[in-house]
């Protein structure tokens, strides 16, 4: 991958992770072949595919057999979106790199727009959401919250109300490829490797068939991989809750001997006091176990050195503008 935006023609890669999209593919192939055939840019279509029981495989494959540009990479077993992206940028072989979804949320044609910002410097143009059509009125709650949670305690900056819809220049991919995190959250690591960035803004429009592939305890997980790996916050903050619990056990025990001492043994009140203060204070303290047993699990994870993925097959068109080396890595460590 070339490392400038001042050699001619470009490459340009589009990553897209994708699970029982049989619907969605056609239209998407079609729609970003016609942009950026207008621009009269070379392109390539990376597919980073979970084992799907649809027919989104034979369709792709059914692409490359009439030429289009497309690398199908597959995996061994189902490994979820935030993988399938990584993988995905494992394998594109552009001077830029598109990373989108399948579902025509992200609107092909917003392309043009982020290509002219990357050819004027900027190495990263994120594409923000001025509107979003279709989603449902708690999920857009969540969503604000989460970007409220994570613009207060991560230590990067992920622009809110931005998704994976991104370009990437071929020197950030490079650089985003040295993090080899088990969760990773592609937002948080395009704002840990730098460099310049600026946005795009668009409506999101509603998915053009079939429905997310994404279950809420999916999306909870993507939460947790944007907040956990970029933030001390939370620990941090059971040390303080801590701090704060024992001056006010410290100041209450002093209180109650003053009462005792000067008002004699008070009535039977008390004992429900305690009890809910027990109940209260257990609440806190499973809370604060939770935290912790989140990034102690997410130590252990990275510490077994597992592949972050296993590739079953890859496919290429031969029309591809470049191809993969001829050892084709089948895992990832």
């Amino acid at each position: 991958m070339n490392d400038t935006v001042s050699q001619e023609p470009f490459v340009i890669s589009i990553v897209v992770p994708l699970y029982k999209e049989e619907d969605n593919v056609p239209v998407f192939v079609e729609r970003v072949r016609s942009v950026l055939e207008r621009l009269g840019l070379k392109w390539e279509l990376v597919f980073a595919l979970d084992p799907s029981p649809d027919r989104t495989r034979e369709i792709i494959l059914d692409f490359i057999a009439r030429g289009y540009p497309i690398r199908l990479i597959t995996f061994s077993r189902r490994i979820g979106k935030p993988l399938s992206l990584l993988a995905g940028l494992d394998f594109s072989r552009g001077d830029a790199c598109l990373v989108m979804d399948v579902d025509l949320q992200d609107p092909p044609e917003l392309i043009e727009e982020m290509i002219d910002k990357w050819r004027q410097g900027f190495k990263v143009v994120i594409a923000q959401r001025k509107s979003r059509k279709g989603e449902a009125f708690f999920y857009l709650k969540a969503a604000q919250l989460f970007y409220w949670i994570l613009d207060h305690v991560s230590e990067v900056k992920v622009p809110r109300n931005t998704g994976d819809y991104r370009l990437l220049d071929a020197r950030v991919v490079r650089e985003i490829r040295r993090f080899r995190e088990r969760h990773g959250f592609l937002r948080g690591l395009t704002a840990a490797a730098g460099f310049p960035t600026t946005v795009v803004l668009f409506d999101r429009d509603q998915r053009h068939a079939g429905k997310t592939q994404i279950p809420v305890m999916g999306a909870v997980n993507i939460a947790l991989d944007g907040i956990v790996p970029f933030s001390r916050t939370p620990v941090r903050a059971i040390f303080v809750l801590g701090l704060a619990l024992s001056f006010l056990g410290f100041f209450s025990g002093m209180f109650w001997v003053l009462w005792v001492l000067f008002r004699g043994v008070p009535d039977q009140w008390p004992v429900f006091l305690l009890c809910f203060l027990v109940l209260g204070l257990s609440g806190v303290i499973l809370t604060c176990l939770g935290v912790i047993g989140e990034y102690l699990v997410r130590v252990y994870e990275e510490t077994r050195q597992r592949p972050l993925y296993i590739i079953d097959e890859v496919r290429e068109a031969a029309t591809l503008h470049r191809k993969l080396e001829a050892d084709k890595p089948g895992s990832q460590e």
